[in-house]
């Protein structure tokens, strides 16, 4: 299939990159044009109170009449003519008679009459005459602390209105572009950020079940988000492997095991369909038939708890009595058997009674097993402080140190084992591994003083109360 050039991704990212962007510019713009006009408004304003000081200077009151002291100030080019950067000023009394009005005003008549009754020193206003927007200032004309007149003062905001409308009018000239703009920067962006992700993905396409060993080698910092995707997928395929060579070891030596009674099963029926026989040949035919299916039975059942990774136990909130177990059901099951066990009333365990039996049958019937006829086999269970130990002495064969880390891995058989002939289907120590594990415990292999081995259980305790 043909990967599209933008993706749905890339597409819905780019769109939201485009919007924030195109909001962004739109925010800009707007607040640019505000900082544009208070910098000008600001700057006329300055002009404004400077110029009404110099008038100020320029006025005497007497006898609460304001005359001018010299004209001078009033003879400058701003104030005769009409220019973008013109005066137009007013000078009233309390009742708004006017005493002055600078003489380009009679160029541009309808001026306004002044503010009274303003808290400010200045009071700056903007006013439209004839068409024309203007900024006003308005002052007071005291003598001593009373109010004898009004300063009223304009200018033009010909150039801040002319610069405001340049940059709106820009803005929007542009506002397209900068649209269009924004769309090939957002959609370069994205790809860009999902290039290693693109790369990841196809180095991750290229690990199958045939090549498993295959790693993700894109150089990324481990604290970063790609760097912590990439480790996160490599541990992904590490377990991922463990777990496929895993079942497909599993599956080869379940088979193997399995057609071992089966085959014994067939080769007996088919020897026992060819002719007539004896009872007694019927007899031990059935009987070796029976002793073979419920060897596949336990196989069946082992690998069945092997497969489910006993999750009952660790769930389990079944109590069990340790010491009913041993002294009934165990010391029954090996009655025939060189079997001592010591343990003391009322011991606890928490979990399922049944799983944690097959563990003590395993270890047991090992150390059965591989042990003489005239060995004894010996269960201790001693309770400490944390923890509720059960040991199991054996006097047989014993197992290298070499072999005690790797005998609970599934069907592995020890070399002094099979040098003994003695069957077995590897399965028994690693299901009460992994049932004793589920259950919040340890099993742990020593030698034994004299020869043989020690497994050593050690169970949390279990007090009740």
């Amino acid at each position: 299939m043909k990967k599209p050039l933008i993706t749905k991704s890339v597409r819905n990212n780019a769109a939201f990159l485009t919007l924030l962007l195109f909001i962004g510019y739109l925010i800009f713009s707007f607040f640019s044009v505000i900082q544009i006009n208070y910098y000008f408004t600001d700057n006329i304003d300055t002009r404004l109170k400077h110029e009404i000081v110099h008038i100020e200077y320029n006025l005497e009151i007497l006898d609460n009449v304001i005359i001018i002291r010299s004209d001078k100030e009033f003879q400058e080019y701003d104030m005769l003519h009409e220019t973008d950067n013109s005066f137009y000023l007013q000078i009233y009394n309390t009742k708004g008679e006017l005493y002055f009005q600078s003489k380009n005003l009679k160029l541009f008549p309808g001026m306004p009459t002044p503010i009274r009754n303003f808290e400010e020193e200045f009071l700056l206003l903007d006013e439209k005459v004839n068409y024309k927007g203007l900024r006003v200032c308005y002052s007071k004309v005291y003598f001593g602390d009373e109010i004898v007149g009004y300063i009223q003062l304009a200018t033009p905001k010909t150039s801040a209105n002319s610069a405001i409308d340049d940059i709106i009018a820009f803005n929007l000239w542009t506002l397209p572009l900068a649209f269009i703009l924004f769309v090939i920067v957002s959609l370069i962006f994205v790809k860009r950020s999902l290039n290693p992700i693109n790369k990841i993905i196809a180095i991750s396409q290229e690990i199958t079940a045939t090549n498993l060993s295959k790693r993700i080698n894109y150089e990324a910092d481990s604290d970063d988000e790609l760097g912590r995707l990439k480790f996160t997928l490599n541990d992904l395929f590490d377990r991922l492997e463990f777990q496929i060579n895993q079942i497909s070891q599993f599956s080869d030596n379940a088979s193997h095991q399995l057609m071992t009674p089966l085959t014994a099963i067939s080769t007996e029926l088919e020897y026992m369909l060819k002719k007539e026989h004896s009872s007694d040949e019927y007899r031990d035919t059935l009987k070796n038939v029976e002793e073979q299916t419920k060897e596949m039975v336990k196989i069946v059942k082992t690998l069945l708890i092997l497969a489910k990774d006993c999750s009952i136990c660790t769930d389990s909130r079944s109590v069990f009595s340790l010491s009913h177990l041993l002294k009934n059901e165990i010391k029954e099951a090996f009655k025939n058997n060189k079997v001592t066990i010591s343990v003391d009333e009322n011991i606890y365990l928490k979990g399922e009674a049944d799983y944690f039996k097959m563990v003590l049958e395993n270890l047991i019937n090992n150390a059965i097993k591989y042990s003489s006829e005239n060995d004894e086999v010996r269960v201790i269970v001693k309770e400490e402080l944390d923890n509720t130990i059960i040991s199991v002495y054996d006097n047989g064969i014993g197992i290298p140190d070499s072999e005690k880390t790797v005998v609970f891995e599934r069907f592995y058989r020890g070399e002094k084992v099979e040098s003994t002939g003695i069957k077995g289907h590897g399965l028994g120590l690693n299901l009460a591994s992994n049932i004793v594990t589920k259950m919040g415990g340890k099993i742990l292999i020593r030698d034994n003083e004299e020869k043989g081995t020690i497994f050593i259980l050690e169970m949390p305790k279990l007090v009740l109360e």
